[in-house]
C-alpha cells in the first residue's frame, strides 16, 4: 500500500496501478476501486496532480486503452510503501469487516476504535452501524458493553455468516483468515477424504473448505464451541474425518462433527461416487426429473452426460437444501428473468426431487438447475454441435457445474457469433494441447500460468458490467469482434452529441458507444416465442363427444395441425409409436397428455392444437393406463420458441380453476377463454 496523500481514493488507485500486471484497463481499475467510469477518471486527475506535486511522471496511458506508471515513477513511490493494517475497502466491505470483528468477539470495539482502524471518521462508522442490522449472521444482535460494541447471538448463525462470505470471495475477509496455520495440512487431509468418498469437490469449493475450517479449529480452540457434548459414536468416513480433524487441531464432540459433516456435504462436486446408495438413488430420482422435463417441454434431453451432470449437482443442492446452507455465491436475479419460462418447466420437472427431499426448493437453486436445462438445450442445438469442435474460446471454470454452466450461458447468449468451449477444470485444462488445438483466448475464474502461449483473461463465475468491458477488449483484440461494422455508426453519433454537449472523456464515450452498438439485439438472438393462445388459434381447437381408441384421440388431437401443413401425416405415428415403447410420459396430470415427437419427424412449421374429449379414453401402453380427456397437440421446429406458451400450459394444469373449466369445456369459445386466461398468467 503506498501513502502519497492524505485521500484515501488517491492512495488506493496509486496502489493499484503499481501491482498486479503492467497495463490496466479503465474496467479493471472500475473493479479494483468499486467507483464508476466518471469517478475512475475523476481521481485518476487527481493522482496526475498529487505525482506532479511530487516531481514524478503522470500515469501513461497507451492507445490502446492501458493505464501504467513508468519505472521512474514505481522506483519512487517504493519510499512511500507502508504496510496498512486492513486493506482498503469500500463501505459495504467495511461494513462486512465491522461484522467479522464482532463474530471474532475482539475487545475494545468502540466507534472511536473502529474509526482509527478503518480509517474513516467517527461518524461513518456511526453511519456503518444503522446499516448493519440486515446484514448480521442469523439471531444475533449487537449490543452496547462497557468496553464497546458486542454481538450476541447463536453460534451457528455466525459461522454460517463467515463461511458465507467465504462462498463469496469477500476479499476483506479472506484476507483475515488465508494466513492461518494448519492451511496446508487440512489442503492434504481433504484431499485424502475425497479419495476416501470418492466425491471431489470443485476447485473453489476445495479452497472455501479450506479457509473455514482453518478459521473454525481456531475459533474451537479458543473455546468457542456450539454446545459441549461427548465423544460421538462415528457412523461412516466422514464423521470419522471430522472427528480426526477436529481432534488434532481442536476438540470434537457430537455438535461440532455434525456442523462440519452438514457444510462438507454441501459442498459443491464436480464428481460423484456414484457406487453409494444414496447417489443411486438419487440417479432414479434424476432419470424421473429429465422425463418429465422431456414430456412437458418436448425436448429430448436424456443422455448419460447431461444425467451424471445433473446427478453431481442435485447431489450437492439436496444437502444446502436440507441443512438450509443458502446458494448466496452470486446474483441469479437476471437469471431468473431471463429464464423465466423455462424455470416453470424445470419447477414441474423436479417434483420427484422435492418429493424425495421432502421440502420445497428454493429459487436461487432452482433458477441454478434451470441452467443445467437450458444448457443442455442450447449444447444438442444443431447449430452448436456443428461448431463445438473447434471452439474459439475456452472456458475453464474452477466454481462448479452450476455455474460453470451460467457463465457459459451468459457468454453464448452475449456473444452468439463466438463459439465457446463447454467449461472445464483445471483438470480438463491441462490435458488439452494448446498448441494443437489453437483457441485463440482463454476465459478462467482461476488464476493461470504467465507462460500459457495463449492470451487469457480471468472473469468472475458472474460476469458484471466491468467484466463484460474487459471481454469486449480481449475479443477485440484477438479479431472475435469485428468494430468495423460499428465504427461508422459511432463516430455518427459522436458527431451528434459533440453538437449538443462538451464532451470530458471522448475516449471513455467512444469505448461505451462502441461496446453498447456491439451487442446484438434480443430479436436476433432469440426466436420468436409465441403464446399459448396465439399458438392453439380456434380452428386447432376441436371438442367431441368420445373416440373409441386412444391412439385414434392423438390423430385426431393433430388433424387440424396435418390439415394446416404444420406437420406431415406420419406425425402421429410417430408419437404413438413412443408412447407404446416408454409408456404414458407424456400424460401431464391425470387427463391431460401432451402428444409431440420430434421435429425430424415430420415437423414444417411451429404449431399447437387441443382436442377435448367429453368422454375420456383410456390409454393402455407398456402395462401402464392413463384417462385421458384433453390431448395437447405440440409441433416444435427447434428446442427454445414453443418454451413460453409451455410454461403458460404448465401455469393453466397448476390453476385448479382453470384446469377444471378447460376438462369441463362444451364447445370451442370455452376451451379459447381458456387458453387466453392461461396466457395472461407468465407473459
Amino acid at each position: 500500500m503506498f501513502n502519497i496523500s492524505k485521500k484515501r481514493q488517491i492512495n488506493r488507485l496509486v496502489s493499484l496501478l503499481a501491482t498486479g500486471k503492467k497495463y490496466k484497463t479503465v474496467a479493471d481499475l472500475e473493479m479494483g476501486m468499486s467507483l464508476s467510469r466518471r469517478s475512475v477518471f475523476y481521481w485518476l486527475k487527481q493522482l496526475n496532480i498529487t505525482l506532479q506535486h511530487l516531481k514524478l511522471d503522470n500515469v501513461q496511458r497507451l492507445t490502446s486503452g492501458g493505464y501504467f506508471l513508468t519505472q521512474a515513477t514505481l522506483d519512487e513511490l517504493s519510499r512511500y510503501e507502508q504496510a496498512a493494517a486492513e486493506p482498503v475497502v469500500n463501505a459495504m466491505a467495511r461494513r462486512q469487516l465491522i461484522i467479522w470483528y464482532l463474530v471474532q468477539d475482539e475487545p475494545h470495539l468502540s466507534l472511536v476504535h473502529l474509526a482509527e482502524r478503518l480509517k474513516v471518521s467517527k461518524n461513518t462508522i456511526i453511519k456503518d452501524f444503522k446499516r448493519l442490522p440486515p446484514m448480521l449472521p442469523t439471531n444475533t444482535v449487537i449490543i452496547n458493553t462497557s468496553h464497546g460494541k458486542a454481538l450476541r447471538g447463536l453460534e451457528k448463525g455466525k459461522r454460517r455468516w463467515v463461511y458465507q462470505q467465504l462462498v463469496q470471495r469477500n476479499q476483506a475477509i479472506i484476507h483475515q483468515v488465508q494466513q492461518l496455520p494448519h492451511l496446508e495440512d487440512i489442503r492434504r487431509q481433504l484431499h485424502d477424504l475425497q479419495t476416501t468418498t470418492g466425491n471431489v469437490y470443485s476447485e473453489d469449493a476445495v479452497q472455501t473448505l479450506i479457509w473455514y475450517i482453518g478459521w473454525l479449529v481456531q475459533r474451537l480452540a479458543a473455546g468457542k464451541r456450539v454446545v459441549a457434548e461427548t465423544k460421538l459414536t462415528l457412523i461412516d468416513p466422514l464423521d470419522q474425518w471430522c472427528d480426526a480433524v477436529l481432534t488434532t487441531y481442536a476438540v470434537s464432540t457430537l455438535a461440532e462433527v455434525k456442523g462440519l459433516r452438514e457444510l462438507l456435504l454441501a459442498g459443491q462436486l464436480q464428481h460423484v461416487n456414484e457406487q453409494t446408495s444414496f447417489d443411486q438413488h438419487l440417479l432414479v430420482i434424476t432419470r424421473k426429473v429429465v422425463r418429465r422435463f422431456c414430456s412437458v417441454s418436448g425436448i429430448d434431453v436424456l443422455t448419460d452426460s447431461f444425467l451424471k451432470a445433473l446427478v453431481t449437482h442435485l447431489h450437492a443442492a439436496y444437502f444446502r437444501i436440507k441443512y438450509h446452507v443458502p446458494y448466496h455465491y452470486i446474483d441469479l436475479t437476471q437469471t431468473k428473468v431471463t429464464y423465466q419460462h423455462l424455470m416453470s418447466l424445470t419447477q414441474f420437472s423436479l417434483r420427484p426431487f422435492e418429493q424425495f427431499l421432502k421440502m420445497a426448493i428454493p429459487s436461487d437453486e432452482l433458477a441454478l438447475i434451470t441452467v443445467y436445462f437450458g444448457g443442455e438445450i442450447r449444447r444438442l442445438s444443431p447449430d452448436w454441435l456443428a461448431s463445438a469442435k473447434h471452439p474459439d474460446v475456452w472456458l475453464v471454470c474452477t466454481s462448479g457445474i452450476g455455474t460453470s454452466q451460467l457463465l457459459y450461458q451468459q457468454l453464448a447468449t452475449r456473444y452468439p457469433s463466438i463459439v465457446f468451449s463447454q467449461p472445464m477444470s483445471l483438470e480438463d485444462f491441462y490435458r488439452h494441447d494448446l498448441i494443437d488445438e489453437r483457441p485463440k483466448l482463454i476465459l478462467s475464474t482461476a488464476k493461470l500460468p504467465e507462460t500459457i502461449a495463449v492470451p487469457t483473461l480471468w472473469v468472475q463465475a458472474i460476469p458484471s458490467s466491468n467484466d463484460f468491458q474487459r471481454l469486449n477488449q480481449a475479443f477485440y483484440r484477438v479479431g472475435l469482434l469485428d468494430d468495423s461494422g460499428g465504427a461508422q455508426l459511432v463516430q455518427a453519433v459522436l458527431d451528434i452529441i459533440t453538437d449538443y454537449a462538451r464532451v470530458d472523456d471522448f475516449t471513455g464515450l467512444t469505448g461505451s458507444l462502441r461496446d453498447y452498438f456491439q451487442q446484438t439485439p434480443v430479436t436476433q438472438r432469440v426466436g420468436e416465442r409465441r403464446s399459448l393462445a396465439a399458438l392453439i388459434s380456434e380452428d386447432h381447437i376441436q371438442v367431441l363427444a368420445g373416440v373409441s381408441d386412444w391412439t385414434v384421440a392423438v390423430h385426431q388431437a393433430l388433424r387440424p395441425l396435418e390439415i394446416a401443413g404444420i406437420v406431415d401425416p406420419d406425425y402421429a405415428n410417430h408419437i404413438i409409436e413412443a408412447t407404446q415403447t416408454n409408456g404414458p410420459y407424456m400424460v401431464l396430470k391425470e387427463g391431460i397428455m401432451l402428444a409431440h415427437s420430434k421435429p425430424t419427424d415430420g415437423v414444417n412449421e411451429l404449431g399447437m392444437s387441443v382436442l377435448v374429449l367429453k368422454t375420456p379414453v383410456v390409454l393402455s401402453a407398456h402395462g401402464q393406463q392413463r384417462s385421458l380427456r384433453v390431448i395437447f397437440g405440440l409441433a416444435p421446429t427447434d428446442r427454445q420458441t414453443h418454451v413460453q406458451a409451455l410454461s403458460q400450459l404448465l401455469a393453466l394444469l397448476q390453476n385448479e380453476e382453470l384446469y377444471q373449466r378447460l376438462i369441463l369445456a362444451d364447445n370451442h369459445d370455452e376451451v379459447h377463454h381458456v387458453l387466453v386466461e392461461a396466457t395472461a398468467l407468465i407473459s
